[in-house]
């Protein structure tokens, strides 16, 4: 008899198990299908609405059509993070009232499924999309959105001529805390630098030891080769000493700047991957100049891709309970307002963060721990 028991024990959870895994199917489906939808559709409304926005500038500038096309393909990575997030949400909406209205629900929970059971699988392909959508965000997003920018202003706004190099202007980089670069212009497309001007400072005092003024200059094989050079030693005090040194040309192997830091250090963070983000803090840290801005910015390219999950969490305890129908309307609006609240909190969380006034993890991390918590709280209350 025992054996027997076992057998028949061991058949009713395999066929348990199959059917989890359909029902796992099921559901995921039925969720990816309006997350597509509604990431298509709200990705095509953004594009939309920024050619409204640009239409007399490309009527009036007679902008090609490639050229239209190539930017709104560049534009399509960033539309597509700044909105998975609420197609995730509504996707969950979508499903859950569609359950609730059919009384699958109720079925499966007259089954004996609890609530985490059956959302798992949803769980999941959100964390999917999460990590997605960080690829996304970190690989293409800097360089398409980049390229849509410079499009918009060469060929939509006219504002320079599609033949001129990008020149960054006045850019100035203090390295390794004794020595401070300035370069009146910078064009990394050549690796050169215009009317530059470099200090090297005493380390304590902070006086300046000798001072180079150089017409031009060039990087090549990891070294700067400046030509109209004039030199200056200096005493303590920064008081020349003797007459300037005017030399031709001259390579200098013991000025460790490199056009990579100039570009990084002139970059918004969303230009910079991750790793190019953190490299940048690390060069500001060490020549001691606060990174608040820039440490909170590093810590929320690893927040926002969640932000798609935390939403389908704070949905999961409203939308799954059993409730009429004349309630669900109710439900929605109270998703809606937690959702809104969520994003509230998360946008002050992070300005107080680039102020310096808090901790720049819990500026970028706060509002998903916060809320993600309150929505598990409320997960007991949805199995019934």
């Amino acid at each position: 008899m025992a054996p027997s028991k076992k057998t028949h024990k061991g058949s009713s959870n395999r066929r348990k198990g199959a059917i989890l895994k359909v029902l796992d199917r099921y559901l995921v489906r039925e969720l990816l299908i309006p997350i597509i939808f509604c990431t298509v559709t709200l990705v095509f409304l953004i594009l939309i609405a920024d050619l409204f926005d640009n239409l007399d500038e490309l009527l009036r500038n007679k902008t090609p059509i490639l050229v239209i096309l190539r930017y709104y393909l560049c534009l399509i990575p960033m539309a597509f993070s700044q909105t998975i997030a609420w197609s995730v949400w509504l996707g969950t909406i979508f499903l859950l009232v569609n359950l609730g209205a059919h009384n699958e629900l109720i079925a499966m929970k007259a089954a004996g499924l609890k609530i985490m059971t059956i959302v798992r699988p949803l769980i999941f392909l959100a964390i999917l999309i999460g990590i997605v959508t960080f690829l996304v965000t970190d690989r293409i997003v800097p360089t398409t959105y980049k390229t849509a920018n410079e499009l918009l202003e060469i060929h939509i706004e006219k504002k320079k001529a599609s033949g001129d190099r990008k020149v960054l202007k006045n850019v100035t980089y203090y390295s390794g805390g004794n020595v401070l670069y300035y370069f009146r212009a910078f064009t990394p497309q050549n690796r050169e630098v215009a009317d530059a001007i470099i200090l090297w400072l005493d380390p304590k005092t902070h006086h300046t030891t000798r001072k180079v003024f150089a017409k031009e200059g060039t990087f090549a094989e990891g070294a700067w080769t400046f030509r109209g050079i004039t030199e200056y030693q200096t005493d303590v005090q920064g008081a020349v000493l003797g007459s300037p040194v005017t030399i031709p040309e001259k390579i200098y192997p013991d000025i460790k700047v490199t056009p990579r830091d100039l570009i990084m250090a002139t970059s918004e963070s969303i230009y910079l991957s991750y790793h190019e983000l953190q490299y940048t803090i690390n060069k500001l840290k060490e020549n001691g100049i606060a990174v608040y801005s820039e440490e909170v910015d590093l810590y929320d390219r690893l927040a926002a891709p969640w932000k798609g999950l935390v939403m389908m969490l704070i949905a999961i305890p409203f939308m799954a309970s059993i409730h009429t129908r004349k309630s669900i309307a109710i439900n929605v609006l109270i998703c809606a307002a937690l959702v809104f609240a969520y994003h509230v909190f998360g946008a002050v969380s992070i300005a107080i963060g680039k102020s310096g006034k808090f901790i720049p993890f819990l500026s970028a991390w706060g509002g998903n721990i916060l809320f993600a918590t309150f929505a598990f709280i409320r997960f007991e209350r949805a199995n019934y």
